[in-house]
């Protein structure tokens, strides 16, 4: 018999290593020759490593050598050590002949180790005396790669290559790697892994992959976070892709954000207005996080993303996360001070390899196949994105297609990504080009299904043609928490968007996104002008209205003009309307467009939380009768802030799938009785549409999925033909407050989202889904509690209200989420059924709710004791005047991590067992009457957060709060009645004692606090009124030597320290400051700038709760460096507040493309003699400058 080599033509698949297998690697070996050395000594470190290894002591003696050949055939990989007298045994070669024929059969992997012996000695034993069988195995196996002791001559350095190499080797095997045809993954994931050090949790780090577009960073970032989530189940995490198209999309990072705070801290209602950014953001800070920033393009991106803490994560995320960042930007890294690595193209072989896995569907062309395959993949230089396309545009074709395609490719002179890109895109049938350009143009993010449901209405077999273009690697399916998504790569999108510009004439051009070549043809100043004439006219103002210059008939006759013909062949627009100016539409705008399919104006900012609080206007204007017509054609429309009452009359909906109109003044879709029939009708996303009294007749759309109307609170009653809705998924229709009673039941047993918050209903429709995810039934006025709250699925989300109910749900399903709010229930009880069906063998208790929230139970009077066995995360009790006290905590608990008591006013003590939380990390205790806290705190070593608002009976503090090591918020605002502080925790970053009336003094140890960044002490008139004025001179003065780069302190008065030497005067500007930096060479005469202070005093009149300070620093009229204050601070608490006096220092203030501490120097150094304008501004909660905000002055200190 005849073993091939593992690298051979014919070597299948490997075979997968899915963890299932008994062991990890079989251990063959020569017992004699290195049992006692270097074999157990290798063991020990696969073991270290987590690795099982089975080694043949682990069999009984008198078991035969069958049952190790049972054994290795359960492993997926050997390690093969040869020694001196590895051949004169029987059983190492029998191992080996099992070990050849697996290699050739199932792609079993096989790592060599010549331990003292040449490989060269091993191969001539292959030709002793002895069954040929022996001899061919030990040839085979001798040829694969591994290590010799000859090359690695200490031995230490050997087992270590060795373990390494078997760790590569096991990730390369794993599903993931293997279902994806990922190539050269398991030495890049091995070393990414290395800088991610996962099980160091003292710190907080950065990991940067960096490289050129469709490297593969993308992918790498993927297999990694697959395997970390997978072996670290208690880590948040969250993977966030392509940040820098999300930018662009939303105009901002504030959705990427929403995100972060909403997916790590599990808040599923966008909508609550009790969590204010500072809240979430200290929350946020006490998880341990692992998160993936998919293309980030520019540090301002990444700082906002970081919320200001860029370069002090620790701010940001718990000691123990980890953050990959991907990028083509290395810059944006070393700003970051990022662990880099640098994701390098694959190099011959692995191109090789990677093209045939898709040109052929195998590891290795055919050697007929081989030369052909060479020259395909030179083009591709590497780049693994161009490989996969290239060698999916050549699958299943003949040679004289491959000699025309690479010869065009040849002789094209262009041998970049984009030819490469092109000729694959130029292979596709014509159905496929468009769907391909629909996506990569208009479509790309959507879920796989509802894709292949909207193309279904225009192309035949359009599952086939979507799973085409994902197998040619033109298309990307990604998972997500809603199914699968479709992506398209970024080089690709570029391309498609070429392909469009092609057409010079705009009307021609296929799909338009491009804000001004929509206006261009959308838009004229004429109609401009007429429009704003109506307006005035209608003010009263007299007028004349322009008139229009018309062609006449014989003129465009003779000249061939139809003035109809540009719009004919655009069949996509897509307007993002945060970014683009003002439009004035004509009635017959969209006239003549019969080929229009999809028609897309996007307000992005809906989908952001508070979005009612901007109150953002509409851009596009229509004349006042509206428009005439909409293409009949149409499958996507979706108009945010649609302008008129109703869409046209001529317009004939017959083929629409999504009608998406949001915050619109419309009332009905359609005008009149006779309702259009919307057949092929899945989403209708009505949101916001305050005014809308009825909804299109959705009778005969059974494909509904989404029925989408929060917030339309002029809506009187959902027809009762949404019962019949078999195939809906997700109803929403919160907060239409004017809602008659519901149908009484909901047929489809599809539903997951259900969502009826804020309504006046006393009756809830029966719902017998078994699918529910999310239950939303808080601020309803339900006289009984619907049977569907059981039907809530494992870690699903429900949210109850209302005054009638009056026991404890006895709900038994483990919920990820759950709030009971308003209730009349005075004592939580039906936790015994709950103990008896939720116990595990050994008798522990499985917690009932990650996060359980109880708000505004006003007559809610105890808890029991068992509620801390209920809850694995956080326990949030707000709004119960009645509840005295908190139950002992009987035994130590390592689960509940969160504990919020918010404005329980009779709640006088906590119990000295809360020593027992010994997982928590935040406490919350506002608005409450405790007088003092146990000393027992002291034993919660995690705890991160201490917030006491307005504990206004709150007397002392233990003294033994200084041995919190890891406390590092505390939070006192308004404490009423304490006089003093002890020694404050050698950790704390922030300490906020503003309105504490009856303090004396500031903790002594205060300005010795190494970490300390933020103070704030306004309105605390007991205190010595020496104090504020040393404190921040001590405190900013030796800022310089501080770790952080940024210190706040914030107290009452009217005035700025003496120390600042530049400041604005009250009968100039007061925004602006002007300083002569001065020459810096870091001598004695002219030291080096070690950061700079800015002051501002702010008067009491009028009231913002949120505000930032800004500043841009100018030198002429060019911006050389800017800075915005990382924290939105809160500027008092009554609406007369007093003035107050706001300091920042600031180490690195951030020049107008960089923030790092060179790029500082730099720019001091550079405009060293330079008089430099320092222009003030404060910013509001959507960081909009805010203009009416009186600021009586500005200063500016330069700290040396």
């Amino acid at each position: 018999m005849a073993f091939s080599s593992a690298s051979s033509s014919s070597s299948p698949q490997s075979s997968l290593y899915t963890g299932e297998w008994e062991y990890d690697v079989f251990l063959c070996f020569r017992g004699d020759d290195t049992r006692d050395g270097f074999t157990s000594h290798l063991l020990s470190a696969l073991s270290d490593k987590k690795i099982r290894a089975f080694i043949d002591e682990k069999l009984e003696k008198t078991e035969s050598i069958d049952e190790l050949i049972s054994i290795l055939q359960r492993c997926p990989l050997s390690v093969v050590v040869f020694s001196e007298r590895f051949a004169d045994s029987i059983w190492c070669l029998e191992e080996v002949v099992t070990i050849a024929e697996r290699m050739e059969k199932v792609g079993h992997r096989v790592l060599p180790v010549f331990y003292k012996v040449d490989p060269s000695d091993v191969k001539d034993k292959s030709h002793r005396t002895g069954p040929k069988r022996w001899m061919d195995a030990l040839k085979a196996v001798a040829k694969c790669a591994g290590h010799t002791s000859q090359a690695i001559k200490i031995e230490s350095e050997l087992i270590k290559a060795v373990v390494e190499t078997v760790q590569k080797q096991l990730i390369d095997m794993s599903p993931s790697i293997n279902r994806n045809n990922l190539v050269a993954m398991g030495s890049r994931i091995f070393e990414v892994e290395r800088l991610l050090a996962m099980d160091k949790l003292d710190d907080t780090c950065i990991i940067g992959l960096w490289g050129m577009g469709g490297v593969g960073k993308t992918t790498l970032a993927e297999a990694c976070y697959d395997r970390v989530t997978s072996s670290n189940k208690g880590i948040k995490h969250l993977f966030i892709r392509n940040v820098n198209e999300m930018c662009e999309k939303h105009h901002g990072v504030d959705k990427i954000v929403h995100k972060l705070y909403s997916k790590l801290l599990d808040e599923n209602n966008i909508d609550r207005e009790d969590l204010n950014i500072a809240y979430r953001r200290e929350r946020l800070s006490r998880l341990r996080v692992f998160v993936v920033l998919d293309n980030v393009e520019t540090l301002e991106q990444l700082e906002k993303l970081a919320l200001g803490y860029v370069f002090n994560l620790s701010k940001v995320f718990a000691a123990g996360s980890r953050i990959i960042i991907t990028t083509r930007n290395k810059k944006v890294l070393q700003n970051a001070m990022a662990k880099i690595y640098n994701v390098e193209c694959l190099n011959d072989k692995e191109s090789i390899r990677l093209f045939s896995l898709h040109a052929f569907k195998q590891d290795r062309p055919q050697d007929n196949w081989m030369g052909k395959s060479r020259l395909a993949t030179s083009y591709c230089k590497g780049n693994p994105l161009a490989l996969k396309i290239l060698g999916g545009a050549l699958f299943d074709e003949d040679v004289h297609y491959w000699k025309s395609l690479l010869t065009g490719l040849r002789q094209s002179g262009n041998l970049g990504m984009e030819t490469i890109l092109r000729r694959s895109y130029d292979k596709l049938g014509k159905e496929e080009k468009k769907i391909f350009m629909d996506v990569a143009c208009l479509l790309y993010g959507m879920s796989r299904s509802r894709l292949i449901d909207y193309m279904a209405t225009m192309y035949s077999s359009s599952y086939v043609k979507v799973k085409d273009l994902i197998d040619k690697s033109l298309l990307t399916c990604v998972p997500s928490e809603n199914g699968e998504m479709i992506e398209v790569h970024d080089l690709l999108k570029e391309m498609a968007w070429n392909i469009v510009k092609e057409e010079p004439k705009l009307g021609k051009r296929s799909r338009l996104v491009d804000p001004d070549d929509v206006h261009k043809l959308l838009s004229t100043s004429e109609v401009k002008s007429w429009s704003t004439s109506i307006v005035n006219l209608f003010k009263g103002i007299v007028m004349v209205i322009p008139r229009r210059k018309r062609r006449k008939v014989t003129d465009m006759h003779e000249k061939g003009y139809d003035p109809l013909e540009e719009h004919r062949t655009t069949e996509g627009i897509c307007l993002d309307l945060s970014g683009t100016k003002e439009m004035y539409l004509k009635a017959n705008a969209f006239e003549g467009m019969n080929s229009l399919t999809f028609l897309k104006f996007e307000l992005p900012e809906i989908e952001l939380p508070r979005y009612r609080l901007k109150n953002v206007k509409t851009k596009i204007h229509l004349p006042y009768d509206g428009l005439n017509s909409l293409p009949d054609g149409l499958r996507w429309l979706q108009w945010d802030g649609y302008p008129s009452k109703s869409l046209p009359a001529k317009f004939y909906p017959q083929h629409l799938v999504h009608l998406i109109i949001r915050d619109s003044p419309i009332q009905r879709c359609w005008e009149g009785y006779d309702q259009p029939q919307l057949l092929n009708l899945i989403v209708l996303d009505l949101r916001y549409c305050a005014n809308l009294i009825a909804i299109p007749d959705i009778s005969s759309s059974l494909n509904l999925e989404e029925l989408l109307l929060f917030g339309c609170r002029s809506l009187v009653e959902v027809p009762s033909d949404v019962q019949y809705l078999t195939k809906l998924v997700t109803l929403d229709i919160s907060h239409c407050k004017n809602l008659k009673p519901l149908p009484p039941k909901l047929d489809s047993k599809l539903l997951k989202h259900v969502r009826m918050q804020g309504l006046g209903i006393t009756r809830c429709p029966e719902i017998d889904s078994r699918e529910l995810e999310e239950f939303g039934l808080s601020g309803t006025s339900l006289g009984e509690l619907p049977s569907a709250i059981y039907n809530v699925k494992q870690n699903g989300v429900l949210r109850l209200h209302g005054k009638n109910i009056t026991k404890f749900p006895g709900i038994t399903t483990i919920l990820k989420f759950f709030s009971l709010g308003g209730t009349s229930i005075r004592e939580i009880d039906h936790f015994a059924d709950y103990h008896q069906q939720h116990q595990t063998s050994d008798g522990l208790l499985l917690p009932r709710f990650h996060n359980l929230w109880l708000t505004g139970n006003r007559q809610l009077e105890v808890l029991p004791n068992s509620i801390w066995n209920m809850i694995s995360e956080g326990l949030f009790i707000c709004r119960s005047p009645l509840i005295e006290s908190l139950p002992e905590i009987s035994e130590p608990m390592n689960t509940l991590t969160s504990l919020e008591v918010v404005d329980c006013r009779s709640l006088t003590s906590i119990p000295t067992s809360i020593s027992n939380l010994r997982s928590l990390r935040s406490l919350y205790l506002v608005e409450t009457g405790i007088k003092s806290l146990p000393s027992s705190i002291q034993e919660l070593r995690q705890l991160y957060s201490i917030d006491l608002r307005d504990c206004k009976s709150l007397e002392s503090i233990p003294n033994s709060i200084h041995k919190l090591s890891k406390l590092v918020t505390f939070s006192m605002s308004g404490c009423e009645s304490i006089p003093s502080l002890p020694e404050l925790p050698p950790n704390l970053k922030e300490l906020d004692v503003s309105r504490c009336k009856s303090l004396q003094a500031l903790p002594s140890n205060t300005c010795k606090l190494w970490y300390l960044n933020r103070i704030y002490f306004e309105e605390c008139p007991q205190l010595d009124q020496t104090s504020p004025a040393e404190l921040m001179a001590n405190f900013l003065v030796h800022a310089s030597l501080s770790p952080s780069y940024e210190r706040q302190v914030r107290c009452s008065g009217s005035e700025l320290p003496e120390w600042f030497s530049y400041r604005s005067m009250e009968d100039e500007d007061c925004s602006t400051v002007k300083v002569e930096l001065p020459l810096a060479n870091d001598s004695p005469d002219h030291p080096m700038i070690k950061g700079i202070a800015f002051g501002c005093v702010k008067s009491s009149d009028p009231y913002y709760s949120w505000m930032r300070m800004g500043c841009r620093c100018e030198v002429g009229n060019t911006t050389v460096a800017s800075w915005v204050s990382n924290e939105k601070l809160v500027m008092g608490r009554e609406e007369n507040s007093s003035e107050k006096v706001w300091l920042v220092f600031h180490k690195n203030l951030s020049g107008t493309e960089s923030m790092g501490s060179e790029e500082d120097e730099a720019w001091y150094v550079k405009y060293g003699g330079f008089a430099v304008s320092f222009n003030f501004y404060l910013v509001d909660f959507y960081g909009e400058i805010m203009k009416e905000v009186k600021i009586k002055r500005f200063g500016v200190s330069l700290m040396y």
